[in-house]
């Protein structure tokens, strides 16, 4: 038996993209129902916004223009939509630009499930499958935010919400979601990060990195920008006993600057570009040091890798920098100073380094991808309410 799964994004970043696939490889793995029926999946990841009327068309390249130019702008326009009336005026004002043409996708594509990985796509769904007279189809929500997430993300409508850390539960039972509908399965990461089987030192050897140093790992997301290139020279030049692995992403122009400055600085470093073996560069890293996007926050917790935080996206995702702090999995360092001070004072203690892998160990649920995909089969068989492998949050905080 095949089931269609339509996984609803906007690439407004890179993280709902990155989480629709992790689920879609975790969906690829199935093979059986809760039952032990045959089952596969047949699964799609849609970018909403090529299915609207400008100016929702061009939501992603603004979205980029606004974080490159003018964050404090997007913060403010974050926080002015973040309330259940506000947010109530930002669907009025939406669904126009969207519900012939969404309408549409459902009726052609036929979707068994219909999984959200955005919060402006919750309500969308909901709308576009009353039009299609698809009310039969399950629409699950999967939020990919920590903390005290948007408006957008908890609509009470939908058949299940999946749910990242217990603070993300709290904020949805505060918005009316009933706890059976909740699920605490994890942020959706991509099952090769748990499916590293070699050690810390054998993932050195393998990469060429130094056996006995401290590895410190930089990323900024895929695109590789904000404050990475001062956050790595502040590192470079503090003479602390590093080893620095940079991951520039698709920022080529930072890279060559890199490779230009690394001979004259007196800590050695390893530059890369984009990468897939992100999984294997976590497992060999001591430290990461990050912006505070949540999908590389849940990674690295799966990596056991403590985190220093030095840059977030306004609004968004200041949740995840309390998520940080409230967890004890990693520490907050918003000025290339408290950068350096951080590393120091984390290099120096390590004990307190273990705690905080111990912390990365407990925090975050193993297999999410899996386990959503899991939910996700039960869903397609019509057995949500009773789907014994799966627990809501009430249940599962121990995990």
């Amino acid at each position: 038996m095949t089931k269609r799964v339509l996984l609803l994004i906007s690439d407004t970043g890179g993280g709902h993209r990155s989480a629709a696939n992790a689920i879609g490889a975790a969906l690829d793995e199935v093979e059986s129902g809760p039952h032990g029926e045959p089952l596969q999946f047949e699964h799609r990841v849609e970018d909403v916004a090529s299915h609207c009327s400008f100016p929702l068309s061009k939501l992603g390249p603004a979205y980029s223009a606004a974080l490159r130019f003018a964050p404090p702008i997007y913060g403010a326009l974050y926080h002015a939509t973040n309330g259940k009336r506000r947010f109530r005026s930002v669907i009025r004002f939406c669904e126009p630009l969207y519900r012939e043409r969404l309408r549409d996708l459902f009726l052609s594509y036929k979707p068994d499930v219909i999984v959200s990985v955005h919060p402006l796509l919750n309500h969308a769904a909901l709308r576009a499958r009353s039009d299609a007279k698809l009310t039969d189809v399950p629409v699950i929500t999967v939020v990919t935010d920590l903390g005290k997430v948007h408006e957008g993300w908890l609509v009470p409508e939908v058949d299940a919400v999946v749910v990242p850390a217990r603070e993300v539960y709290q904020r949805a039972r505060e918005r009316g979601i009933p706890s059976e509908r909740i699920y605490h399965l994890g942020h959706p990461v991509h099952p090769k990060f748990e499916d590293v089987s070699n050690s810390k030192q054998q993932c050195r050897a393998h990469l060429g990195l130094p056996a006995e140093k401290t590895v410190a790992l930089l990323m900024a997301g895929g695109e590789g920008g904000g404050k990475l290139l001062p956050t790595t020279l502040a590192l470079a030049k503090s003479k602390l006993p590093l080893h620095l692995v940079v991951v520039t992403g698709r920022n080529a122009a930072l890279r060559a600057k890199l490779n230009e400055l690394a001979p004259s600085l007196p800590t050695p470093m390893t530059i890369l570009g984009y990468c897939d073996n992100v999984p294997e560069l976590m497992r060999a890293a001591d430290l990461l040091v990050t912006k505070a996007g949540p999908g590389t926050i849940a990674e690295a917790s799966l990596a056991e890798v403590p985190v220093v935080v030095y840059d977030f996206i306004p609004g968004q995702e200041y949740g995840n920098l309390e998520y940080v702090r409230t967890n004890g999995i990693g520490v907050v360092a918003l000025t290339t100073n408290d950068v350096v001070r951080s590393v120091r004072r984390i290099v120096a203690n390590l004990e307190r380094l273990q705690t905080m892998r111990d912390r990365q160990a407990s925090v975050a649920p193993r297999g999410s991808s899996r386990r959503i995909a899991e939910l996700i089969a039960n869903v397609a068989m019509g057995e949500l309410s009773d789907a014994p492998p799966l627990k809501p949050i009430a249940a599962a905080a121990a995990l």
